[in-house]
């Protein structure tokens, strides 16, 4: 164990600590011995009889140094407990803050961990009441995160990393992803753990480009026939849709934006203008084409209900939506028919 809790309750290294001194197990606050010698180097050891397990042998160099920063900086929100053993649930936090109204874990997370040993951790911690905050390490830094990645940390909507080698968090929110497009974000570089509000994500959406990567898609046969076969019935062509459909960038969706958008095109042209649809079913339609859980899905859709109601197609009151008027389809496949036929 290379850390551990000096006589005036500071974390240290072994390799800047003096035998002089007194140390304790920054987990089970159990005395420890420095010890070293010609081959092995500076380290504290427990008593021969001691149970505790604070530290994995193969933990990682960048995540024992994280830690250590970590339980420094974290020093104004409460009492810090390095890899305190929680015997209720058999979980240790890397971090615990002890507070008065309410326990935080903190799980500086540097290797890969599975959808369900993370939800396991978290209900863990629910069950006692300790709530959680995951900060990702260097390995999980990369520019371009996959939105399954992005999801399994999402708290927030931000999430947020710490970087030993420049001792910083990193703070990324307001996630965007148009069709075609990698998911785009804002990121700030903090000293603090809890992030600032930053400002919202400028997108800018060369809808034409869209239009034209839609219909490389149709060539190739790439889009859901049954949609298109669906829409001839209706007498319309895909790439004739309102223009709207290909201005999204919803996080977090299953289907693409323009697909999304569709849908909800359709609906609004389904309850017809001047007639009104409950809110309720409009969230169950497209809730179910995003990833995450209720309070992101609701959001994502509110977003887009507050777009069509700026562009004035429709009117929200309380939960009931009015239709006051449709999007404009570029032209009918009955128009194209006639000027054929003519």
């Amino acid at each position: 164990m290379i850390i551990a809790l000096n006589q005036n309750k500071k974390y240290i290294l072994a390799a800047n600590a003096d035998k002089k001194q007194q140390f304790l197990c920054p987990g089970c606050q159990e005395k420890v011995i420095l010890r070293s010698g010609e081959i092995n180097q500076k380290h504290f050891a427990h008593q021969a009889n001691s149970n505790c397990a604070t530290f994995s042998e193969n933990e990682t160099a960048q995540h024992l140094l994280g830690k250590l920063q970590l339980a420094n900086k974290l020093q104004p929100y409460g009492e810090i407990l390095i890899e305190a053993v929680l015997p209720e649930i058999n979980q240790r936090p890397d971090i615990l803050i002890k507070r008065k109204e309410k326990s935080i874990a903190i799980e500086y997370q540097c290797s890969p961990i599975s959808q369900k040993r993370l939800d396991e951790r978290n209900a863990g911690y629910k069950s006692q009441n300790i709530s959680v905050i995951w900060l990702l390490g260097e390995n999980y830094f990369v520019k371009n995160m996959t939105q399954i990645t992005i999801f399994k940390f999402l708290a927030q909507n931000s999430i947020s990393f710490y970087l030993p080698d420049i001792g910083k968090f990193v703070h990324r929110t307001n996630f965007v992803k148009c069709d075609f497009e990698r998911v785009r974000y804002t990121e700030k570089f903090s000293e603090q753990l809890n992030p600032s509000k930053q400002a919202t994500y400028a997108t800018s959406i060369n809808s034409q480009k869209q239009i034209y990567k839609l219909q490389h898609l149709m060539l190739q046969k790439r889009v859901d026939e049954k949609l298109v076969h669906y829409l001839y019935d209706k007498r319309r062509l895909l790439l004739n849709a309102p223009i709207w459909i290909h201005q999204g960038h919803t996080f977090g969706l299953i289907i693409p934006n323009w697909h999304w958008r569709l849908l909800m095109v359709l609906m609004i042209e389904r309850v017809g203008v001047g007639h009104v649809i409950h809110q309720k079913h409009i969230i169950m339609k497209l809730a179910q084409y995003l990833h995450g859980n209720v309070a992101f899905k609701y959001e994502q859709i509110t977003l887009i209900l507050f777009d069509l109601e700026q562009r004035n197609i429709i009117l929200q009151k309380g939960q009931y939506i009015l239709i006051r008027q449709l999007l404009t389809w570029h032209s009918s496949l009955q128009e194209k028919l006639g000027k054929v036929r003519k």
